[in-house]
């Protein structure tokens, strides 16, 4: 089962694969950049589907989404709220 710290480091991996980069140095220069870890729009766009199938969800097109790509944190976290959480649920119980 991922976590949304999962979610985040993948998104990040996707983010440096498609930009030739190291993940460990991208991810050290998005921090630098603010707490949400900023991502050019273009950027979070081409890793989309990639995240959504290795996630197993859909993100639905809107306003919405569009926000959430815009940093790593916004990103992983519309992705985790759309993970099933049987788990959670029956931790709970």
């Amino acid at each position: 089962r991922m976590t949304k710290e999962d979610i985040e480091w993948l998104i990040i991996e996707l983010l440096a694969e498609d930009n030739a980069r190291d993940a460990a140095d991208l991810l050290q220069e998005l921090t630098a950049a603010g707490a949400n870890m900023p991502v050019d729009s273009l950027l979070a766009a081409e890793v989309l589907a990639r995240v959504q199938e290795q996630c197993e969800v859909e993100l639905p097109t809107s306003a919405e989404t569009a926000r959430a790509l815009r940093s790593v944190k916004t990103f992983a976290q519309a992705v985790w709220d759309l993970l099933p959480k049987e788990q959670s649920k029956a931790a709970t119980a």
